[in-house]
């Protein structure tokens, strides 16, 4: 009996091995080390298991830093971030879609144009801004500038677009109005797709690290991904082990979101490519 070896399959699986192992080492190194001891971290053997486990680094995260004080701090933002880019998101993909005018392509164009302005550009304006309106050191400052994206506007008119026109024409016919038509038949036929990008929403909301690095200087401010700063100190020595159970705090819930609804989150996007 021949079997037959497709050469082709066989190096597109190692080639995803190899990079899932290249994905995946860093993540596992960080988990080591969130429970190795100061023996263990400095050594030259490459040791994912370690020899004698602690929870000592966890401990002293909890008692020597504001790590409660930065996770409240992540998780408003993170919400506030989310909640209110997609609900921009929407209304702006509804309008453009339900209020049919001239310069509706004219404003959708300049809406994707933001899409290629560099963070940098805006920046400081935006610094400038949140500083005159008595904002920094608040959760404001990080959720004002980032409740309008482009990407998150262009996902979910993908979606909106696809609506039958049918819907729209009944709803009408009945006497509802617009805000009937997005409650009832926006948000029902698109819930899918709007909880996928409500999702990565919050992931991208709680990676942020250099725009809330700029407006919350105070320590009690700060979100964990900016709080991973204070175990750098190149003076004082850079404290590892605390450093690398703080960054296990800050990922575990990302990886574990991500996990449990990518199969949601990929067959949104499917469908937004089907729709366009």
């Amino acid at each position: 009996m021949k079997i037959k070896i497709n050469i082709g399959r066989i190096l597109l699986h190692l080639t995803l091995i190899i990079f899932l192992v290249v994905n995946i080492f860093p993540i596992l190194w960080m988990l080591s080390s969130a429970i190795k001891n100061p023996n263990e971290l400095f050594t030259n053997e490459i040791r994912l298991i370690p020899k004698s486990p602690t929870m000592e680094n966890f401990f002293t995260v909890f008692r020597d830093y504001n790590i409660a004080n930065w996770l409240v701090n992540s998780v408003a933002t993170t919400l506030g971030i989310s909640v209110l880019q997609v609900l921009v998101a929407v209304l702006a993909a509804f309008g453009l879609t339900y209020y049919k005018t001239r310069i509706n392509e004219v404003i959708f164009y300049f809406f994707i144009l933001t899409m290629v302005i560099p963070f940098q550009v805006t920046m400081i304006p935006n610094y400038i801004l949140m500083s005159q309106m008595k904002l920094i050191n608040t959760w404001g400052a990080v959720i004002i500038p980032n409740i309008a994206s482009a990407t998150t506007f262009f996902f979910i008119r993908q979606h909106i677009r696809g609506i039958p026109k049918v819907f729209y024409e009944a709803a009408s016919i009945e006497g509802a109005n617009s805000l009937w038509a997005l409650r009832n038949v926006v948000f029902s036929l698109c819930k899918g797709a709007i909880s996928a990008m409500f999702i990565l929403c919050v992931i991208d909301g709680w990676n942020l690290y250099f725009w809330p690095l700029l407006v919350l200087s105070k320590p009690e401010t700060r979100t964990i991904t900016v709080g991973l700063h204070e175990f750098l100190d190149h003076e004082a020595g850079n404290r590892w082990g605390p450093f690398m159970a703080t960054a296990t705090l800050a990922t575990l819930p990302v990886i574990i979101l991500y996990v449990l609804i990518q199969r949601n989150i990929i067959d949104a996007f499917i469908s937004s490519g089907i729709k366009g």
